[in-house]
């Protein structure tokens, strides 16, 4: 029995009957001692379950959900086998943590042309079973399998090749790492699911995520590249530090921009993938969700970091106009600031052709924030604390 055949339900999602696929799949039953992951699982499934979601989106998600849990089944029984992944040490990640559509990703790219750097991919993340090597990096079939199920998904919704790099290639969000434990923003994101956004939002501090995100990046480096770990996600910033507890000594990367703009910007992003799924459009709720969740983020973040000396020394300020007008002291800037050397081979690397599809696509997408329902004073009423420190860094409108 495959995947998909285990997976399909016609019109409803059960955990019973979505991890009994994943063991039929995998001929494995053992779950290891941490079962927290079905915290989210039964959340996600509850909250699928609820909405107006077409059989489609159904059928995908349950796919998707065993293909997690079968990863899950295969780690568990290869740490039996070799448990020496478990030895596999991360050290000293540079961790992006900014607000989505604040120059974040831009400035990931950058940073993973380090020659140093070890950026997870898409497809590793996607699907990190079996663990990929060195050798087949570059050519590995599920690279070609991923950009055929991204292909059929910018067939939905083309205009999200012009918001964000849809390639397995690229590099990848922790919050694709987040969706193995089934506590991802991605989800909400993916599939619309407010209800879970909502929970998700309130309930940040899952247990046992963060294991599962350093689990997995023991996975992908047990084989394949090594090199200082270099990763991004919006997502942190909801757990600023349980992140550096998983990762004592990371260096964060926080990118600022004005709120009111990257919160059209997110909205209009999460609208398209409504469309690819096929969820009915509500862009005045999809505005709710993100001005709630991000606004909820980023005041956590600033008081943390307000209240904590260890918490604050940890990060880089960095504003989305500096990341525009002069990327390479950007780069620089953060190589200094976290006394990271900076070499010749990448700054050579952010002059050359690489810099060129960077900015491929700045500038073609555009949102208005009234479409989402996103007034500039609610926001700047939901933000006290974040504007107070931060709101120098760009020039409201």
């Amino acid at each position: 029995m495959n995947a998909s055949t285990a997976a399909k339900n016609s019109s409803r999602l059960d955990v019973g009957h979505l991890t009994a696929a994943a063991e039929a799949a995998t001929g494995l039953s053992d779950w290891g001692k941490d079962q927290s992951f079905r915290i989210g699982l039964e959340k996600l499934v509850e909250s699928m379950n609820g909405m107006d979601a077409p059989d489609s989106l159904v059928q995908q998600a349950g796919m998707r959900l065993t293909g997690s849990l079968m990863t899950r089944l295969h780690f568990v029984d290869d740490e039996k086998r070799h448990p020496e992944i478990l030895e596999e040490k991360i050290e000293r990640p540079l961790v992006i943590v900014g607000l989505p559509r604040t120059g974040t990703t831009i400035t990931y790219d950058l940073l993973a042309l380090d020659p140093a750097a070890r950026a997870p991919r898409n497809w590793e993340f996607a699907m990190p079973w079996p663990a990929p090597e060195i050798a087949t990096w570059d050519s590995d079939p599920r690279i070609a399998q991923l950009d055929a199920i991204f292909a059929h998904l910018l067939q939905g919704a083309p205009k999200l090749a012009d918001i964000q790099d849809i390639e397995a290639r690229a590099c990848a969000e922790c919050n694709l790492a987040f969706t193995h434990h089934f506590a991802s923003t991605q989800f909400p994101a993916e599939w619309g699911m407010i209800s879970y956004g909502k929970w998700l939002r309130e309930n940040p501090s899952v247990p046992g995520r963060y294991a599962t995100h350093k689990r997995l990046l023991q996975q992908l480096q047990w084989k394949g590249p090594r090199g200082r770990w270099t990763l991004k996600s919006p997502e942190h910033l909801c757990t600023i530090e349980e992140l550096l507890e998983a990762f004592p000594g990371a260096c964060l990367v926080w990118t600022h921009r004005d709120p009111v703009s990257a919160f059209s910007s997110l909205s209009s992003m999460l609208n398209e993938f409504r469309k690819a799924a096929g969820v009915k459009e509500d862009p005045i709720a999809v505005g709710r969700y993100v001005m709630d969740t991000w606004s909820n983020a980023l005041e956590h973040a600033t008081d943390v970091r307000n209240r904590k000396p260890q918490v604050d020394g940890a990060v880089i300020d960095i504003s989305h106009k500096e990341v525009i007008a002069d990327r390479i002291d950007v780069v620089k800037r953060i190589h200094r600031y976290f006394k990271l050397p900076f070499t010749a081979e990448h700054e050579t690397a952010l002059h050359g052709a690489a810099m060129k599809s960077i900015s491929r696509r700045l500038g073609k997408h555009t949102h208005k924030p009234e479409d989402f329902g996103i007034a500039r004073e609610e926001v700047r009423a939901l933000l006290p604390k974040y504007l107070a420190r931060f709101g120098h860094l760009f020039d409201e409108k």
